[in-house]
């Protein structure tokens, strides 16, 4: 039997604290708009948590659910950490047709000069600036700032508390740290990682690894 839906309709993909915290802006986001979005609930491929009622809502199962749903009538948002089980999880959505949404807390400030992808999570308490381009797929986590001409590229996950500045690259699956800055004008390469409280002052090459002041390559990403 397939489910009829009505209305603006959303599941998380993901059931970990960062699922749980997009929920937080999806309500927040409701509390400030016309346009209201219902969260069915959290998808989550290990069966341990299907049922699972976090923060109200349940967990509906696996990816198996889709598949009983009105695909036209939904949306979805994945709500993981990691970049790269991400990608996956996105992969695995586009080959099922799902649709993706966007969700920006409604503290968040930022200018009309910022262009967002789609599948994207900004929360609260973030400062994007001017002639900023965001790829599809991208975290803003608590607290961070963006400054002026910074590009964004896919699956980028950027961790509460960083400050970006202007004409900084952040490319595709770049992974920051909680607290990291990076200063203007650099690039930093395709799915690499920038630890905690890192200071970039020099590009980052793809997967590369970096921690400390100035941060510093310690290994690369396989």
């Amino acid at each position: 039997m397939t489910h009829k839906l009505k209305g603006l309709n959303v599941v998380i993909l993901g059931a970990g604290g960062l699922a749980r915290e997009a929920y937080w802006v999806f309500n927040d986001a409701n509390k400030k708009s016309a346009v209201k979005w219902k969260v069915l609930g959290f998808i989550d491929e290990n069966p341990a948590n299907s049922g699972k009622n976090l923060c109200g809502i349940t967990v509906l199962g696996n990816f198996g659910w889709f598949k009983k749903t009105d695909l036209n009538e939904l949306k979805v948002i994945c709500a993981v950490g990691s970049p790269r089980t991400k990608k996956s999880l996105v992969k695995k959505s586009e080959r099922l047709g799902l649709d993706f949404c966007t969700v920006i807390h409604p503290s968040v400030q930022m200018s009309e000069y910022v262009d967002i992808g789609f599948g994207v999570v900004i929360t609260a308490g973030c400062i994007l600036t001017t002639q900023i381009q965001m790829g599809n797929h991208v975290l803003l986590n608590l607290d961070t700032t963006i400054g002026h001409d910074v590009i964004i590229e896919d699956f980028v996950n950027v961790a509460p508390g960083c400050h970006i500045s202007g004409n900084v690259t952040l490319k595709e699956g770049a992974d920051l740290g909680t607290g990291a800055v990076v200063l203007q004008g650099i690039k930093v390469g395709k799915w690499s990682t920038v630890g905690a409280g890192a200071v970039v002052i020099e590009d980052v090459p793809d997967n590369a690894v970096v921690v400390g002041v100035p941060a510093k390559i310690i290994k690369y990403n396989k």
